[in-house]
């Protein structure tokens, strides 16, 4: 029989299904959950995280048992006790057996997404295969005007790799550089915002830029943020690869909008359920603001080391078009904010953002 008795309480509560834990033999499933939960009983274990282990350990096997009784057990690639630290398995749909190494692993509302130097692998759960299914046609059909537009926004947009399923997800893998690194993960590192503020300058000229593609393309992303972007402190640039699943053609009925979106789309958009190129654009606002360190920004007007003209551009309502407000942003507030343009370099990569993983 498997021993799991080793495994630590952090391991134990990070499973979030059964089959990574228990055997799918259902005597040997059983064997393991007595094993485990002897170990993790609150009254043998001194341990302050015993009751929530032992709570856990209980909660998958009642899972495993239902799913083991109706046939929906789903095999993982690797079971928890075999797990290397960066490196995935994923049992395919045919049963093979499919390894992709990555850096650092983050959740988002529909899965999970690996972050290595080339790519980023998003594995979605087929509950949502509607919303994977809308991200792969909107990334497939993503439009370009001429060759020039190609070499110019391709840069900045996700580039599909591989597309594959396993036996409960769907998976698929876009290219990005190893000077590229996930907005979210920039924040933390530097204490939840950037310094000095003309990075901030940079990052919203990016995301600016790419929302008057988006409108040129007639397509809303709907889930512009931290979490689905990621910048190159090396040129100064941005690739939005997340998040696509969201996106949606302008004037068409919303499929959904993950929770970050909810606080800062417009309410008439939310109540009528209609793409508006208003939804990127205040998404990028709250992007702006949080880099300053307040997502909200109720508190950036206080901050008298932050320039006017940029705390009040990043709490107006957008114009209503991604040209003006790039125009706007471009020909007043950065030069107004930051002056003369130069480049400031971030001293940050991969192997200094991650050292702690």
């Amino acid at each position: 029989m498997r021993n799991l008795e080793f495994l630590a309480a952090e391991k134990l509560l990070g499973i979030s299904t059964p089959e990574a834990l228990f055997s799918q033999s259902a005597r040997e499933a059983k064997q393991e959950y007595r094993s485990l939960a002897r170990r993790w009983h609150p009254d043998h274990e001194p341990s302050p995280q015993a009751a929530r282990v032992f709570a856990h350990i209980v909660h998958l096997y009642q899972i495993a048992r239902e799913r083991l009784t109706t046939g929906q057990w789903n095999e993982p690639g690797e079971k928890i006790e075999d797990e290397v630290s960066g490196v995935k398995k994923f049992r395919l749909a045919d049963g093979s057996i499919r390894a992709l190494e990555y850096k650092i692993v983050r959740p988002f509302e529909l899965g999970l997404m690996y972050v290595s130097d080339h790519s980023v692998i998003f594995e979605i759960n087929e509950e949502f295969d509607d919303l994977f299914q809308q991200g792969r046609k909107r990334i497939h059909f993503l439009p370009y005007k001429n060759d020039a537009m190609t070499l110019e926004m391709s840069k900045n947009l996700p580039q599909v790799i591989e597309i594959f399923r396993t036996q409960n997800t769907n998976v698929l893998i876009v290219r990005k550089t190893p000077d590229q690194l996930l907005l979210s993960d920039v924040l933390k590192h530097f204490g939840g915002k950037l310094a000095p503020i003309n990075h901030v300058g940079w990052v919203l000229n990016v995301l600016l830029n790419l929302s008057c593609y988006l409108e040129w393309a007639g397509v809303t992303h709907n889930a512009v943020s931290p979490e689905s972007f990621f910048i190159s402190p090396l040129r100064h640039s941005g690739m939005l690869l997340g998040g696509w699943w969201y996106a949606t053609k302008v004037g068409e009925r919303l499929l959904a909008v993950p929770d970050r979106s909810l606080n800062f789309i417009p309410p008439d958009i939310l109540r009528n359920k209609r793409a508006d190129v208003r939804a990127d654009l205040e998404l990028i606002k709250s992007i702006g603001r949080e880099t300053l360190g307040d997502a909200v920004g109720a508190h950036l007007v206080h901050n008298k080391s932050l320039p006017p003209v940029l705390v009040e551009w990043l709490l107006m309502p957008s114009s209503g078009t991604a040209a003006d407000d790039y125009k706007t942003f471009k020909r007043e507030v950065l030069p107004n904010a930051f002056g003369k343009p130069k480049f400031v370099s971030m001293h940050l990569d991969t192997n200094q953002l991650y050292k702690e993983n």
